[in-house]
């Protein structure tokens, strides 16, 4: 495959350039060895732990065995619980149908919750190109939008950021998109948060349509599980 993500450069000179970045290099140091002490800490509460791993995996992969019939059954589920389901070839075709219904709307913008599928099919960018602004209201992906970035992991968007570089990101960018950042905002995790409330509080309070994505969907029920 030679295309890369949504105009990135190609892997080879995103990976030079990066392993020569040192702030990048301990930004995801440290986040790493974050991340990892709070899973350990999740594990040991658990005795099944592993078990449970096994169990899930089972699930998922005789649900992408048959992912057919699912998809099918979660149609039907939706259907029957007054929701309507829209069928997409591609990203393309996925986009359009996601333009189409927000201009049903008569609106002009949505507040997003974090989704790793909208990032792939470059939703945010085509519903700019039909002129729809499209703000992003996870935390770690607001950092990534304001900061006109790419999230770089599928959990934790904004891991390879650290606290100064969101500081000064809020302070620069944020009032382009809306409620500008305080004018002393530091670079503490409650401040920078209460920062980030404050700035989607007003979104929340004007937006009349959301787009979400979904962790992962019950068949039986047509239950989307964000």
């Amino acid at each position: 495959m030679s295309g890369t993500f949504v105009g990135m450069p190609a892997f080879p000179e995103a990976a030079r350039e990066a392993v020569g970045d040192e702030t990048l290099r301990g930004n995801l140091r440290h986040a790493t060895h974050t991340i990892r002490d709070k899973r350990a800490r999740a594990v040991a509460e658990l005795d099944d732990w592993a078990a449970l791993r096994e169990a899930g995996k089972r699930i998922k992969d005789h649900t992408l065995r048959h992912l057919d019939r699912y998809l099918v059954q979660v149609e039907e589920a939706v259907t029957a619980a007054g929701g309507t389901v829209h069928w997409a070839a591609d990203a393309d075709e996925a986009n359009e149908i996601v333009a189409r219904l927000v201009k049903e709307t008569g609106e002009s913008e949505v507040v997003k919750v974090k989704s790793m599928a909208t990032q792939e099919i470059a939703l945010n960018e085509a519903l700019q190109a039909q002129g729809i602004r499209a703000y992003e209201t996870d935390l770690a992906e607001l950092i990534v939008q304001l900061g006109k970035d790419r999230p770089s992991h599928i959990l934790v968007p904004a891991i390879h950021r650290n606290r100064g570089e969101i500081r000064d990101i809020f302070r620069s960018e944020m009032s382009e998109w809306g409620r500008p950042a305080p004018e002393n905002l530091t670079d503490t995790p409650a401040e920078l948060a209460e920062a980030a409330r404050l700035h989607l509080r007003e979104k929340f309070l004007r937006a009349k349509v959301g787009i979400s994505g979904a962790n992962f969907v019950v068949a039986e029920t047509g239950t989307l599980v964000v």
